[in-house]
């Protein structure tokens, strides 16, 4: 995939449309992202490029200028966060260049920063985590440890050991990684022993909270899957997806959900598991609009929004590693 430069016209600091980060501008260095994952809904926004991704060259200086103007107008937000429709860290030299730049500019600001990443972290970036640790909030995006996860769905990313190394390296710089499970894939990623292989793993890196939210679908997205994936595997998604309706999530009015009691009956082994290894479990509420409301935003807010509903936590339960399924991440079951 080609990168290109342009010039960015609109505001840097964009209010984002998740309610899990309202009141959080969201930064997005590219317009596009060369991840290019599968399920990757971003890419079937109409305004996306197709055959390339758009580098916002001049994002730096725009920026500084913003958080100059918000701060003489006393209305400079607390934290920002990277990236809701790309990722800070893509693999490629100019766009890792950019992400450094931006990142001590909103830093040195005196701004919390959050961001999102399946990347591989620069050598660069651990320099500024170090220095900045109280500020920074970092998620790392990983559903499975699956090598035939990786390699069907988010095949250009960082394998799933690189991300699991990264996690460590955060917490024990103190930064409190938390993980970001989503998209879930029904019948393939939420099944018992794959949660278990992936929670295990994550407790080992010191990883205390995840947020979960299962794969949406959008008419670009099922355009998507079905050329990239083996149609028996996007069958079996498809499946879990059969008689619903379309509707508004969150900006897109052409969105399916999985049936309700299959998002119901997953999010309640994640919360099982999660209490079996001590880590706490948040589902998103932007992408569950029919379930109970939770907020699965990087910062603890200042003011919680009163009765927030919460799914019921279950009670933990003793599990063990003896099923083999390919994407369970196990050694038994990965391919060459």
């Amino acid at each position: 995939m080609h990168l290109s430069k342009i010039t960015r016209k609109s505001p840097v600091l964009k209010p984002p449309a998740f309610g899990c980060l309202r009141g959080t501008p969201s930064v997005n260095l590219t317009r596009g992202c060369l991840h290019a994952c599968v399920y990757c809904y971003a890419r079937a926004f109409p305004e996306t490029p197709r055959a390339e991704v758009w580098l916002y060259e001049n994002l730096p200086e725009k920026l500084s200028e913003e958080i100059r103007r918000l701060s003489l107008r006393v209305k400079l937000p607390s934290s920002v966060t990277f990236s809701t429709a790309s990722d800070l860290f893509q693999p490629h030299p100019e766009v890792r260049n950019l992400a450094l730049r931006v990142l001590k500019i909103v830093l040195e600001a005196g701004l919390r920063v959050s961001f999102l990443t399946k990347g591989y972290i620069p050598d660069e970036a651990w320099a500024l985590f170090a220095d900045y640790s109280s500020v920074i909030k970092p998620r790392i995006g990983l559903v499975s440890i699956s090598r035939d996860y990786h390699r069907l769905f988010e095949p250009r990313t960082a394998p799933p050991p690189v991300r699991l190394s990264r996690l460590e390296r955060l917490s024990a710089l103190g930064l409190k990684p938390s993980v970001r499970i989503d998209p879930v894939i029904p019948g393939l990623t939420d099944r018992e022993e794959a949660v278990e292989a992936l929670f295990r793993r994550l407790s080992l890196c010191g990883v205390e909270e995840v947020s979960v939210s299962y794969l949406v679908l959008r008419p670009g997205v099922i355009r998507q899957m079905a050329r990239k994936l083996p149609a028996r595997v996007f069958r079996e998604i498809l499946r879990h997806y059969a008689g619903q309706p379309w509707q508004k999530v969150i900006t897109s009015a052409t969105t399916k959900l999985a049936r309700k009691e299959i998002r119901e009956a997953g999010y309640t082994l994640f919360r099982e598991v999660g209490r079996a290894y001590g880590i706490r479990v948040r589902v998103c509420g932007c992408k569950n609009p029919d379930l109970p409301f939770e907020d699965c935003a990087p910062w603890e807010r200042e003011s919680p929004r009163d009765n927030f509903s919460k799914l019921p936590l279950f009670a933990g339960k003793i599990y063990n590693n003896k099923h083999a399924y390919k994407f369970s991440g196990s050694r038994n079951s990965e391919t060459s």
